[in-house]
Formats: C-alpha cells, sequence, structure tokens
C-alpha cells in the first residue's frame, strides 16, 4: 500500500512537471516548483565556481515563495548576511509561439545589442526591488544571478558580447553573474561575472 501511495505521488508530480512545461529554453526550470529551480541554480553556479577555485557565498538556503524577496541569502567571508536574487533571461515570445504551435525549435537569435539590453534590464528590475527585502541588513550586499538556457546563447557567443562591456552601474546592486545552461564541452554550467561601470 506505501509503495502504491508513493508511485501514485510520484506521477502526480511527473504530470504537473509535464502539464507546466513550456516548450522552450527548460535547462533551469523545474514546473511546478519554482524554489527548487531557484535552488538548481544556485547549485548549478556554486558548482562551477569551486571548479575555478572561486569561494562563492556560504550558508546558502533558499527563502521560498513567501519570503521573497530576496530569493536566497548566504553569508560572505566576513560572516555578513548577503541577498540574492535569481531571474531568468528567457524570449517570452519564443515560450508563447513553443505552447501554441507545438514547434520546440523555433530559437531567438539574439543580436549583441538585444543581449546586453535585455541583461540590463534584468539588473535594473532587480535592483527597484531592494527597499521590499525582507529581514534586512544584508550588509554583505545585495546581488542578482541572471540564468538563461536560450539555446542561440552559447558559452562563446556571450563571451564575445560581454567582452570589454559595463552595465551602468546600480543603485543598490553589489553584484551580478550571467549562468548559462549545461555546456557539453567544458561539462558544467559556465557563468560570467558581469562588470559595472565606475
Amino acid at each position: 500500500m506505501m509503495e502504491e501511495d508513493e508511485n501514485a505521488e510520484i506521477l502526480a508530480a511527473m504530470k504537473a512537471a509535464i502539464d507546466g512545461s513550456r516548450g522552450y529554453a527548460e535547462f533551469f526550470t523545474w514546473p511546478p516548483d519554482r524554489d527548487l529551480e531557484e535552488a538548481g541554480v544556485l547549485e548549478s553556479l556554486v558548482e562551477s565556481m569551486n571548479l575555478d577555485g572561486i569561494p562563492f557565498y556560504s550558508a546558502l538556503k533558499c527563502r521560498g515563495r513567501s519570503n521573497d524577496p530576496p530569493d536566497c541569502e548566504g553569508v560572505d567571508a566576513n560572516g555578513a548576511r548577503v541577498a540574492i536574487e535569481i531571474t531568468e533571461l528567457v524570449d517570452g515570445a519564443a515560450i508563447r509561439a513553443a505552447k501554441m504551435t507545438g514547434r520546440k525549435y523555433d530559437f531567438r537569435e539574439w543580436t549583441k545589442e538585444a543581449f546586453l539590453s535585455e541583461l540590463a534590464n534584468r539588473i535594473d528590475a532587480k535592483d527597484a526591488r531592494y527597499p521590499y527585502l525582507k529581514e534586512p541588513p544584508y550588509p554583505g550586499g545585495y546581488i542578482v544571478v541572471v540564468h538563461t538556457d536560450e539555446p542561440l546563447l552559447s558559452r562563446s557567443t556571450a563571451q564575445s558580447y560581454l567582452a570589454g562591456h559595463r552595465f551602468p552601474r546600480p543603485t543598490h546592486m553589489s553584484r551580478a553573474l550571467l549562468l548559462l545552461s549545461y555546456d557539453l564541452v567544458i561539462q558544467r554550467c559556465p557563468y560570467f561575472e558581469l562588470a559595472f561601470s565606475d
């Protein structure tokens, strides 16, 4: 009886995930549980940074839907709390097209200008949420992790588009990172520290 209940629960979760599928750029998505999605993004970033010998933050935790913003938090090397927001760069029109037509291979072609503009928009949108952070203060800083699984935003494309670019410095945000989906060549998720202007 217990096994049947567990199987029914697993099948229900699988059905919910399939029903929630958007059909486009889904590497990081985890329907119907957004909290698991955010945890997966953070875990992928930390894993890739660790492989480079670059420490991230410790005591990482996702705060959950009812307790955000911030989506997650951590502690820096000095023991100060850090607020972490997670957001996605994805083409909404491509998602709508995939859902309406069932064609999952109409990929958005990102120009350098569109890519940099969308990243700047994500940074600005999260920077504007700073006054609404719950349980402040966060003396270790306020950061955003932008993740994407856009099929035509490869590691080499993102690297060439970001080369030498500086985003306008946000009012509140101290750091921004971009995380791409799994890259078979390097066998992990590539990431980029986004530079701000002085």
